[in-house]
């Protein structure tokens, strides 16, 4: 208090310079900075800290890493404390620091530096801190922070991927861990090389171990202690020593005041199973034991996993299933052990063929699994294969259950419907007496425990925790397991609308939902009602049509599910099944024919005889298609390929003579190209642009005749589209200023266009990672005002990137859409940094989600590209996902 009282009044007579290096000045700077600017930003270090222990959830499914980094899409709620860090030690730097003739003679200089140099490795921004690290141990090597900059440099080389030069900065600092006595620095140093051998390609598991040891020796923090101990009994087990990973699940045990660590450990102590009979019964007891404790409620799913561990080391695929179904039913909030636990349910099933299963299993997982679980593309699209795959075997089977039931005598179909609808009678007068059992036991446990806001002994609800598990067992039993988000009582929220919202709230709102058939009568409606003879009969093929469409669905399908079975599946031995199903019942159908050729290939690489017989048919079947010739000239197509893109090629050629205007080019090109191509669509452009050449080459009538050749000789093109549009234009304007002009493809009064090359738009679009960014949302006008979204933004920058300045401008790009536009960005790494935040934020993700605002990263070049090229547009989110979200 004195001093700073000295300094305030030395500061009066002298003022506060920084270049003067007067007792006064340095009294004044060390006391204002290290008690006033640094200390808010050291404050704000401990906040942001606090808010990534929040974030940073651990997964103990897996090993854990030494230090938990949340995904960086995670970081909103830590990076206001963040960027104040950085503002408030850029302002002790920039006011107080007094570097004369080299040296610092403020002493909390290089503190501000260090939180600095931790804010920006916090934010993931690496080459910022790699900076500020370097710049304190090249400019401050005898300061107490340098022994700290120089561990947060080798961890920032890590988390680059550089860890050769990640390995060579901590061998540098190995001597001042073995000869100085600093607890401190041995815990940083120590776990530093202990994350290296963890993470590094060429890392070594005891080497890993060796340093955890010695972080243990110099006596970190408690929690910090035991989350090393339970990574040492992980590693320990890894390496098949079980002995020493007992000891060390044990210490966690004892030591740790984290649950979820105590409960990991146990799990890891049960999984110890040697297969002997004594060790079976002690863990199987111990495990009953933990699954009648309430503490223990939201942990069952990861004891019923261990439990099938042991049936796995038994060899007891039944039971090892029967616990799986039990850990995915009873998960309530550990997403990680709920995806894991269905996953390899799935994967068993997926094992044995079961695709069934399987994919009931993988639906489960995918709607669970945390974005940044392991393989989690994979894993989803395996999933919808699956769930492609069994929606078309359903469909079949319901087919010919149609198919079956229509072909029953009138009698014995009216006595099917009959009992069909006493099943569902009693079914729902089983479920109504069920649900009046549960209500009355839920009434009597209310009048026992005197359930309402506050309990018998003046305890809130909410802080009595008998009457909360109560309440959470009612609704899993109503429910099942949801997620805690909007419309969570929705179970496809992808199909689901506002208006279904109003609906579902007022049913009054509903619309009149009458069809009309082409000649303005009312279709019936269908009937919705289990209790009614028609709910059964509407869909049976009761007539030759019904039954024809009902046959090319199974026919359809069957080919669709070989594909599948033989794509993405590999199943050979099922593809060929589907197939032969196939042609042994529709051998007249459209897929006949492909169905023959793809049994052949097959048969064909397996050496298998069968290929003769579907050659001999391919042969004298179908003796003039594509198919009969490649198998006498397996180099058919391929020719064929190269004389398509030849003319494509060509196309491309012609298509820049007319831009150009060079009529004669384009007629005597087209016609050369006209007589080999073997396209008809693309003959049709050729036709298209040879007449309005011609026409101008020649006059009005040529023109005119030319044009009218096109509709009648390809009028299922859009080219015979284009052709009428044009005639229409004659009695109104001249040919010279009707003549098309590749701007815009609107069908006005003036001429229309000729279709982009597809060649053309293919690459349109370029990959340019370095080059500056700009992030764009493209908003709907009519649903949401662009005042209101720059607004938001506006906040949303000021709290989360308050360090950055960034422009905002918005222009309509059509009649529904205006362009708003945040610039600008170094490179495309910054733009992502920027939108994966964007799109999560509660003032954006609504809007996004129903479609109201697209949000896209995009580099300046391509920003030119799609502010020019209408066409092109909307091939950019298919761009971006793939080089954008997809490389994330």
């Amino acid at each position: 208090m004195l001093m700073g009282l000295l300094a305030t009044l030395l500061v009066g007579l002298t003022g506060c310079s920084t270049s003067k290096n007067t007792f006064p000045n340095r009294a004044y700077h060390n006391v204002t900075n290290k008690y006033n600017v640094l200390w808010n930003g050291q404050q704000a270090m401990k906040s942001a800290e606090a808010e990534l222990a929040k974030v940073g959830k651990d997964n103990y499914t897996t090993r854990l890493p030494v230090y938990n980094y949340p995904s960086k899409s995670d970081l909103g709620s830590a990076l206001p404390y963040l960027d104040r860090t950085i503002e408030k030690a850029s302002k002790s730097i920039y006011k107080h620091s007094m570097l004369i003739r080299g040296k610092e003679y403020v002493k909390s200089i290089d503190d501000a530096y260090l939180i600095m140099g931790k804010a920006y490795f916090y934010k993931q921004d690496y080459t910022q801190a790699q900076r500020v690290f370097n710049y304190i141990m090249h400019n401050y090597p005898k300061s107490n922070t340098y022994n700290e900059a120089a561990v947060m440099l080798a961890r920032t080389a890590m988390r680059q991927g550089y860890f050769s030069s990640a390995d060579e900065q901590l061998e540098n600092l190995h001597y001042l861990a073995t000869n100085k006595k600093n607890k401190k620095f041995n815990v940083w140093f120590n776990a530093a090389k202990a994350e290296y051998h963890l993470t590094a390609p060429d890392g070594d598991k005891q080497e890993a171990i060796d340093f955890i040891q010695n972080t243990i020796d110099a006596h970190p923090k408690r929690d910090f202690k035991t989350r090393l101990y339970l990574i040492l009994g992980q590693l320990y087990e890894e390496m098949g020593q079980q002995t020493e990973a007992q000891k060390n699940f044990m210490k966690v045990i004892k030591k740790s005041s984290v649950y979820e660590q105590i409960f990991s450990a146990q799990m890891h102590l049960a999984s110890n199973y040697d297969g002997s009979e004594s060790s079976r019964n002690a863990i199987m007891k111990q495990f009953k034991k933990m699954l009648g404790e309430h503490k223990n409620e939201d942990f069952k799913d990861q004891i019923y996993y261990a439990c099938s561990e042991i049936s796995r080391v038994d060899g007891d695929d039944s039971l090892r299933v029967s616990y799986l179904k039990k850990s995915v039913s009873s998960s309530t909030n550990n997403y990680y052990q709920k995806t894991f636990s269905s996953l390899t349910l799935a994967d068993l099933f997926f094992s044995q063929d079961e695709y069934r299963m399987a994919q009931a299993y993988y639906d489960t997982a995918a709607m669970s699994i945390p974005k940044n679980y392991p393989d989690y593309d994979n894993i989803l699209k395996r999933a919808n294969v699956l769930k492609d795959l069994v929606d078309k075997l359903d469909e079949i089977d319901l087919q010919d259950s149609l198919q079956r039931i229509a072909k029953m005598p009138e009698g014995q179909r009216k006595a099917w419907v009959r009992k069909m609808i006493a099943d569902y009678t009693e079914a729902e007068r089983k479920a109504a007496a069920e649900e009046a059992e549960r209500m009355l036991a839920l009434q009597n446990a209310s009048s026992y425990t005197n359930i309402n806001t506050t309990s018998s002994n003046g305890k809130w609800y909410f802080y009595n925790q008998s009457l909360v598990t109560a309440g959470q067992q009612d609704f899993y039993r109503r429910w099942g397991n949801r997620k805690l988000e909007d419309n969570w009582f929705v179970s496809n929220k992808v199909q689901i609308s506002f208006e279904d919202m109003a609906v579902m709230n007022d049913p009054n709102l509903a619309k009149d939902s009458v069809e009309y058939d082409e000649d303005g009568n009312p279709i019936k409606k269908r009937e919705t009602d289990p209790k009614k003879e028609e709910y059964y009969l509407q869909d049976l093929p009761l007539t030759p049509g019904a039954i024809d469409t009902s046959n090319a669905i199974i026919a359809r399908d069957l080919y669709e599910v070989g594909f599948i079975y033989q794509d993405l599946l590999n199943d050979i031995p099922r593809t060929c099944a589907s197939f032969e199903s196939l042609l042994k019942r529709f051998p007249e159908s459209e897929y006949a024919l492909p169905c023959t050729f793809l049994l052949y290939s097959i048969y064909l690489k397996q050496n298998d005889p069968k290929y003769e017989h579907y050659k001999q048919i391919l042969l004298t079947k179908y003796p003039d298609t594509d198919y009969a010739k490649l198998v006498q000239d397996p180099d058919y197509y391929k020719k064929l390929a190269n004389q398509e893109k030849i003319v494509e090629e060509k196309y491309a050629e012609v298509y820049g003579d007319y831009q150009n205007r060079q009529w004669s080019s384009v007629v005597q090109k087209s016609d050369v190209a006209m007589s080999q191509c073997q396209d008809e669509e693309l003959k049709s452009k050729f036709a298209y642009l040879r007449a309005v050449a011609a026409g101008q080459v020649y006059n009005e009538d040529t023109l005119i005749v030319g044009l009218k050749n096109v509709i009648s000789r390809y009028s299922q093109y859009d080219v015979a589209e284009l052709a009428r549009i044009y005639l229409s234009t004659f009695d109104a304007q001249k040919l010279a200023t009707t003549l098309p002009t590749v701007t815009d493809t609107t069908q006005t009064s003036e001429a229309p266009v000729v279709e982009t090359p597809q060649s053309n738009l293919t690459n349109l679009f370029v990959i340019k990672d370095d080059e500056m960014h700009y992030v764009v949302l493209l908003v709907k006008t009519a649903n949401l005002p662009v005042q209101d979204v720059k607004l938001n933004l506006t906040n949303f920058n000021k709290t989360h990137f308050s360090l950055q300045r960034f422009n905002l401008s918005s222009f309509y790009i059509n009649n529904t859409q205006q362009m708003v536009t945040v610039a600008k960005f170094n490179n495309k790494m910054a733009a992502m940094d920027y939108y994966n935040i964007l799109v999560k934020h509660e003032k954006f993700a609504p809007d996004i989600a129903n479609g109201n605002i697209e949000v896209y990263a995009m580099s300046a070049t391509n920003y030119t590209t799609f502010y020019n090229n209408k066409e092109g547009r909307a091939l950019y989110n298919d761009f971006f996902k793939e080089n954008y979200l997809k490389q994330q």
